[in-house]
Formats: C-alpha cells, structure tokens, sequence
C-alpha cells in the first residue's frame, strides 16, 4: 500500500463524519434534526458499553437504531428514519450512504420535493452534503 492510500477511518471518526452531516442538514430549508426551541441538534452517540444511539433534536432521547420495529422518542418520519439507519450502517461498518438520500427526484415523487425543501434549497443542501465522507458520489447527484 503506498503511503498516500488513505487509511479506514476508526468509529469515532465516522461518528463525527455523520454528525457533521446532521449538522449541515438542520442548517437548511425546514432544518430537519434542529430543535430551535432548545437549541439542539440531533447526533449520534456510542455508549461506554459500545452501542450506537441517535439522540434525537425534540425528545432529547435517546433511540436505539439498531432496533427493527417502531423507534420509541424518534420525532422524525420515515424518509429521515431511512437516513438515519443508512448513516448509523456507515458509522458500524463504514459502508458510505448513498447520495440518493438528497435527490433530485423525479417529479411523480412529492413533485420532486419529498423533503419540502424546495429545489433551489435542496440543491444547496447537496452541494453541501457531497463533499462528506460518509456520502457516496453517484452521477445523479453530480448532474444536478
């Protein structure tokens, strides 16, 4: 391996990888895992005993996102569910989420606006978001 390969990055790392990623999406349009009442952003944490949690923005609990049924003190709906479980799989394993996560969609879906961002809004947001490790590059995303 030559000296300039990069090296995996260790758990902590990605913790902070994807903790920056929650931070960059609760700056923009309806600011998604911001809290504005508390001043809180939703993160994740790992446990002395080595499990991974999501404190969420609105309950400030607690939710363990290794779990398969309904996430008790999650305040957040399926879309951003799907993104936390795919960000909690690159924190455990290193496996990179897919840009898809931040569109563009196509027009049938919530006329290309599932989030409710807006496009002009979305399309900063994924600007923002593309140059983040934990992000997966795919053609789509650079095309918009």
């Amino acid at each position: 391996m030559s000296p300039l390969a990069l090296t995996p990055k260790t758990k902590a790392e990605r913790i902070a990888d994807a903790n920056y990623l929650i931070l960059q999406i609760s700056m923009f349009g309806r600011r998604f895992f911001y809290n504005d009442r508390y001043d809180r952003v939703a993160r994740f944490e790992i446990t002395i005993d080595g499990k991974l949690w999501f404190r969420d923005d609105y309950t400030d609990e607690r939710v363990y996102v290794a779990y398969r049924g309904h996430w008790r003190n999650f305040s957040h709906g399926g879309t951003l569910r799907r993104l936390v479980e795919a960000l909690a799989k690159y924190i455990r394993r290193g496996e990179r989420i897919s840009a898809s996560h931040f569109g563009p969609w196509p027009e049938w879906c919530c006329d290309g606006d599932p989030w409710g961002y807006g496009k002009e809004t979305m399309a900063k947001l994924r600007s923002a978001v593309r140059p983040s490790d934990c992000v997966a590059c795919s053609p789509r995303a650079e095309a918009a």
